[in-house]
């Protein structure tokens, strides 16, 4: 089982797989909608096989030109997982603006 929080994702109760979520702005040949969200693994780690199976994982991490990326996975809304990944997003983006109040105080 996958469970998603505001700053990690976690498969069976295993460790903590450190990742940020983001949304848009997509352009209209990405073909992705406005509501698609990105998950984007920290620290330049991979995401582990349980994740790779529930998502299509891109990273174009090139060791020949010194190019290294971050695992990216993009989820739209028709995806099973959607809706869970949706609420860490929201709650992702409730810490920041939390955390952005107490800062101004």
């Amino acid at each position: 089982m996958i469970n998603f929080y505001y700053n990690c994702v976690r498969v069976d109760g295993g460790k903590r797989e450190m990742c940020h979520y983001s949304v848009g702005p997509y352009t209209p040949e990405s073909g992705l909608s406005a509501d698609t969200i990105s998950i984007t693994a920290r620290d330049y780690l991979r995401f582990s096989p349980a994740i790779q199976q529930a998502f299509v994982v891109t990273n174009n991490t090139d060791t020949m030109t010194d190019l290294f990326d971050r695992d990216h996975i993009r989820v739209a809304p028709a995806h099973p997982l959607y809706a869970q990944v949706r609420v860490a997003y929201d709650a992702q983006t409730a810490h920041r603006l939390a955390r952005e109040a107490k800062r101004k105080v």
